[in-house]
């Protein structure tokens, strides 16, 4: 099934199943088993948030179309309202209808921004433009849209390094372009999710980054289904990503790249949630074995000998306070039940735990409370490692595990503190050790474990020469203003060359 055929009949099966299921209300991004509670709230770019957490609050206060140029008086009010502090109250276009049965809103805005990033090496400014588009229909039906495109200006050997290009651009010698797309169409109920669109999805709870499936890199087309029944809910997620390369140098040919992951989650107790659940990058041609909702593939792939890269993951989150959340992920890249307490190199896999505490008694607000998360996470070299170089598990040259890399120790602290006047203080403080050998997901492990002692070299942890980077990164974001949104920060990586970043992003929406 090539692309463009599998993407109709992903839309049409969507809209089939949006059809025929009847429900009460239920926010598709609340219940998805998919969507972390604890998530880092550190951006150096308003671009930078994930798009696939959010969407646009809807604030038509009448039935009808609604636009500022509808008459003078209301031009003037929507005017004074785009450069005045306040509360959101217009868009470019908005339009709500309703009847007995269903009750249907929708806005257009315009959008536009600056950012500005200036450390030791150079500067640059990025300038955009772009368009949101957010409907949805009594509460289950979402449609939602984002565009953007710009040009960085400075110092190139700077932007080309700029953490806003997560895939793929258009360069030429004078500047260089970027644009990035994202949206679905989602649908839920109180036992069912479906969601096709393009996005980013992070699995279990972080602040430093995934260990299982991180949400830094460029957005995939995927395809979710989720079920819920009782205490168990199983969620299936299939993406088409994009290679790190083509096929040959001399070509624009890339080769197809897929993704696929399910999980079971079960709660056999209020407060308690236990996870287990498969991961797997393959090539060549879409594979309709992965669209099974719960199978073995790594049992059932190797036997096969295939090439498809494979990972299990399980986790916890246990909740004994309602402010209160304690979480474990496990990664498994790799392992022999008869070496698991050896130190052979396949012992490959990440464990990560953290707490994460809200305290509404130092509130300074009345609707938002300060969050505390600690975390720690430890990871085995030459995990995410892989030798097919399509099958590598990243997405256009990005890595899909744990950002900072393996053969790793890292412990991060975050601070969320709202302030008054819609501002919030966001911090976050992390200490990486980190070895030299089999620390990178680009690695082929079989350059270094031929055959002959595949199956017996050993790899101990933080080999090499061990690295110790603190980094330490403050933000401010300012949402005082109806249509402007501002982050002011600043990132401090306190090594022997320590480095200080100022940032700026800016961005206007109507």
């Amino acid at each position: 099934m090539n692309k463009k055929t599998s993407g109709k009949f992903i839309l049409v099966l969507v809209i089939f199943l949006a059809g025929i299921s009847i429900s009460c209300a239920y926010s598709f991004w609340e219940d998805s088993d998919l969507i972390p509670e604890v998530r880092t709230e550190v951006y150096n770019s308003i671009l930078s948030v994930n798009d696939t957490y959010h969407s646009d609050p809807h604030t038509i206060s009448r039935l009808g179309v609604n636009h500022p140029f509808q008459t003078l008086r209301k031009f003037r009010r929507c005017t004074r309202e785009a450069f005045l502090p306040g509360e959101k109250s217009h868009s470019f276009v908005q339009y709500a209808y309703a009847d007995s049965e269903i009750y249907y809103s929708m806005d257009i805005n315009f959008t536009a921004g600056y950012d500005q990033r200036s450390d030791d090496p150079g500067n640059y400014g990025f300038f955009y433009k772009g368009i949101r588009f957010n409907s949805q229909c009594n509460d289950r039906f979402r449609v939602r849209g984002n565009w953007w495109n710009g040009a960085f200006h400075g110092s190139r050997s700077y932007w080309e390094q700029s953490p806003l290009i997560d895939g793929y651009n258009n360069q030429n010698p004078n500047k260089n372009l970027l644009d990035n797309m994202n949206g679905d169409i989602s649908y839920n109920n109180k036992y069912f999710n479906a969601a096709v669109g393009r996005g980013r999805f992070q699995i279990g709870n972080s602040v430093s980054g995934s260990i299982i499936l991180s949400d830094k890199v460029n957005e995939y087309d995927y395809l979710l289904l989720e079920q819920r029944v009782g205490k168990f809910s199983f969620s299936l997620l299939n993406s088409i990503l994009k290679p790190d390369s083509t096929k040959t140098p001399d070509t624009e040919d890339y080769p197809g790249k897929f993704f696929a992951l399910h999980q079971m989650m079960y709660k056999p107790l209020d407060g308690l949630e236990l996870f287990v659940g498969e991961t797997v990058v393959y090539g060549s041609h879409y594979d309709l074995s992965y669209m099974l909702p719960f199978y073995f593939w790594r049992v059932g792939k190797y036997g096969m000998q295939e090439k498809d890269n494979l990972m299990i993951y399980g986790g916890a989150n246990y909740y004994p306070a309602s402010n209160l959340v304690i979480y474990l992920n496990v990664a498994i890249d790799e392992l022999t039940y008869n070496k698991i307490f050896t130190d052979w190199w396949g012992n490959k896999y990440g464990v990560q735990t953290g707490v994460s505490i809200k305290m509404p008694k130092f509130a300074l607000t009345k609707n938002e409370s300060p969050v505390i998360t600690l975390e720690a996470t430890a990871i085995r070299p030459w995990t995410y490692t892989h030798y097919d170089n399509v099958t590598m598990y990243s997405n256009e040259r990005l890595p899909l595990g744990y950002p900072k890399g393996s053969n790793l120790v890292d412990l991060t602290a975050e601070l969320n503190l709202p302030l008054p006047w819609e501002m919030r203080w966001d911090s976050q403080f992390s200490c990486t050790w980190q070895g030299s050998v089999g620390n990178d997901w680009r690695l082929n492990y079989h350059t270094y474990f031929p055959g002959d002692i595949v199956n017996t070299a050993e790899a101990y942890w933080l080999e090499g020469d061990v690295s110790f980077t603190p980094v330490w990164t403050n933000t401010i974001h300012l949402d005082f203003m109806a249509h402007h949104s501002f982050i002011l920060g600043h990132s401090s990586t306190l090594n022997k060359e320590s480095r200080h970043q100022l940032f700026l992003s800016w961005q206007f929406f109507y």
